[in-house]
């Protein structure tokens, strides 16, 4: 591949509901560019793109991938995604790392819910956008009704720039409205040709160009001024206006074709060439150290972030970087602003799926590989050393769906956290943490087939079996009023004994105040020497809990009293005549269980608001407000045990036909219902 200055570079993410066909969409791209010798398919299990196992298996992408690709004078770095929402951050990161996004709806489906959250996720970062209507030879495709709905829903902006021949099983080709040519792909050649415009859609054809020109009239003067006045409009004029339009983001293009069919796919190509925009000029990024926003022209020194990163035992470790600025050679050291720590790039590539071709020089705006940059993280910046600049970090959403794992083999617990801890870097959307209270791990992702493939993928390529399971539930115990109680162990079978002896006050403290120790001990009645262990002995008892074995807090515990004996008192005994008095102490003054409540956000259209908190309201939330979020999008704030948020996330997901969201936070620990309470002890 040869080397492409910045205004021949267009970085383009490709987003879509699951099955819109945005692989097969980009399989025929990297074709038809030449890049690839026959077109991969990912119902055959040949695609270029889709070549994970667990891809092959279900016929749908994972992970991104980069489809890097050459038509006419531009590099296209065509950035394929996942549809399927629990792998929405991988969309995250291609659009962090693109200048525009064509979003591919199936035609016989039109607007899907994915296909709402990724225009609000490349709008949202400012992107142009344009849309590519696939499947147009299916049944039941109607490309007017879905034009229509499209402008509905996203604005008068959405305009076509082709108009479909034939629908269904007659889609033939397409009509280009700035050329006024029809381009047919007949059922016996491989390649489209040149047609008239069909008599039948001269009247549409001329309809949808007047429409197109008038939406793209207000960016030239001059072309406003020859559409009033009824002169003939040139092709050339129409395009220049209509790469202004997209650009300020007021356009949005409108394709259609069949990748499946072949139709469409080289003037798709020609269009994202010809109308997408080349990075911008200017970057913005903040000063290191004091924060204040700095902007950087591209010829500048060099500077990059990671946008993403793959890590696999075999293949070993890629970070995707987008060049922001000034260029980048292989064998280069780099500052790694983010972390302070110098890096030594090796050799770039560019990618088209998982075949990798060597770059030798990557100018500002484009998007290269690199491997083993074992400290560099997803989101990192990098920079020249004496330029340093650091740029915003993408905003994954935050995992929903909480689940425990534990190995199938329990020596394998720790290479499991090793495994975990390399996915979770190349995962943004997964978390991970331990809890040593409940000796359980708990990973959350977006949903369960996030941690299904997880699991799939761990066993691949780390060899490492597990079991998904209900995470449990970090209780506590506490009391509701000041007790005392005595403790004595003794043992004096003959020889040398046991002798301990205690009286324990307890008394509660205010929530959040944690466990005290304090003593009164007045006359010896238990030597200075033993306080200590009656002090441990307390902590660990109240560590492992009394009334269902759960960490006791908020207690302040007092020594008042005690005995001992000058041969058979120790250490030992007195803590285990503290655990016999706390004990009883405790269960005497009303011990209660506490559950944690978690605050929740929960994101949903206003449509389906009453439902949700309907369901809320039967799993014992507190509803706090809702506030709009944009227009027919509310937010509801709620406290809820956290007990009653697993499985919310799929809950949530469809009640609302896939559009809701939510994220969650410990607030704090609140005494749990009677009957709830009850069940817990029962189950003990």
């Amino acid at each position: 591949m040869k080397e492409y200055t910045t205004a021949h570079l267009r970085n383009v993410a490709v987003l879509g509901h699951g099955n819109s066909g945005k692989t097969s969409l980009l399989d025929a791209c990297l074709y038809h560019t030449g890049t690839a010798k026959r077109c991969g398919s990912v119902d055959e299990g040949t695609s270029l793109l889709d070549v994970l196992p667990e891809e092959k298996a279900r016929h749908l992408t994972i992970e991104m991938k980069l489809a890097a690709c050459e038509w006419g004078e531009e590099k296209l770095n065509l950035l394929d995604t996942p549809g399927y929402p629990d792998f929405f951050g991988e969309a995250v990161s291609a659009v962090a790392a693109a200048d525009a996004a064509l979003l591919v709806l199936s035609a016989p489906a039109g607007i899907e819910v994915e296909t709402e959250k990724f225009w609000q996720l490349a709008r949202g970062e400012d992107l142009p956008c344009a849309f590519f209507l696939n499947k147009m030879d299916r049944e039941h495709a109607d490309f007017a009704a879905v034009v229509d709905e499209l402008r509905v829903r996203f604005g008068a902006g959405v305009v076509p720039v082709q108009l479909p021949i034939g629908q269904e099983a007659a889609f033939q080709g397409v009509v280009d409205l700035l050329a006024m040519h029809g381009k047919v792909v007949p059922h016996d050649e491989d390649d489209c040709v040149v047609t008239e415009i069909p008599e039948y859609l001269a009247a549409d054809v001329e309809a949808a160009r007047q429409t197109l020109i008038e939406a793209v009239a207000d960016y030239d003067n001059a072309l406003m001024e020859k559409y009033l006045e009824g002169e003939s409009i040139e092709e050339a004029e129409v395009a220049e206006a209509l790469v202004q339009g997209v650009c300020d983001g007021k356009i949005f293009p409108v394709f259609c074709g069949s990748a499946k069919a072949d139709i469409g796919v080289k003037k798709l190509l020609g269009g994202i060439a010809a109308y997408l925009p080349a990075p911008a000029a200017t970057v913005l990024g903040t000063e290191p150290g004091t924060g204040e926003l700095v902007e950087r022209g591209i010829s500048e020194a060099f500077s990059a972030q990671a946008f993403k990163t793959v890590v696999d035992p075999q293949s070993g470790r890629q970070t995707y970087l987008r060049i922001e600025t000034g260029t980048l050679r292989g064998d280069t050291t780099v500052l790694d602003v983010t972390t302070g720590r110098a890096e030594r790039i090796g050799s770039l590539s560019t990618l088209r799926g998982r075949q990798a071709h060597t770059v030798t020089l990557a100018h500002a705006g484009d998007i290269v590989v690199t491997a083993k940059l074992a400290a560099v993280r997803t989101g990192d910046t990098l920079a020249a050393k004496d330029a340093p600049i650091l740029y915003e970090l993408p905003d994954f959403p935050a995992p929903m769906l909480e689940m425990a794992v534990v190995t199938e083999k329990k020596e394998e617990a720790d290479k499991l956290l090793a495994a975990l801890a390399k996915e979770q870097e190349q995962q943004q959307t997964l978390a991970v943490h331990r809890e040593e209270a409940l000796q359980q791990t708990v990973v959350a992702a977006l949903g369960e087939m996030q941690l299904t493939v997880l699991a799939e993928q761990l066993a691949r390529k780390y060899h490492v079996e597990l079991k998904l399971g209900r995470p449990r539930v970090a209780y506590r115990e506490t009391i509701r009023k000041a007790a005392q109680a005595e403790g004595k162990f003794k043992k004096q079978s003959g020889g040398h004994g046991q002798f301990g002896h205690v009286v324990l006050e307890v008394r509660p403290q205010e929530a959040g105040a944690g466990n005290a120790f304090s003593e009164s001990i007045f006359g010896g009645s238990v030597p200075r020497q033993y306080i200590p262990a009656v002090e441990k002995g307390a902590a660990e008892t109240l560590a492992g809990g009394i009334l269902a074995g759960f960490p006791v807090v908020d207690v302040a515990v007092r020594l008042t009293d005690g005995s001992y004996h000058p041969v058979d008192s120790s250490e030992a005994a007195f803590k285990a005549a503290t655990a016999i008095a706390l004990r009883r102490a405790v269960l005497a003054a009303d011990p209660v269980l506490l559950e944690p409540l978690d605050e929740i956000a929960v994101t949903t259209p206003e449509y389906y608001l009453g439902d949700v908190i309907g369901r809320l309201n039967g799993k014992r939330a507190r509803i706090l407000g809702t506030e709009m979020s944009g227009k027919d999008t509310t937010v509801l704030h709620a406290v809820v045990p956290e007990a009653e948020l697993y499985g919310y996330a799929t809950e949530l997901r469809s009640q609302t036909q896939g559009r809701g969201t939510f994220t969650r936070s410990f607030l704090r620990y609140e005494e749990m219902p009677e009957r709830q309470a009850r069940e817990i002890l029962e189950a003990k």
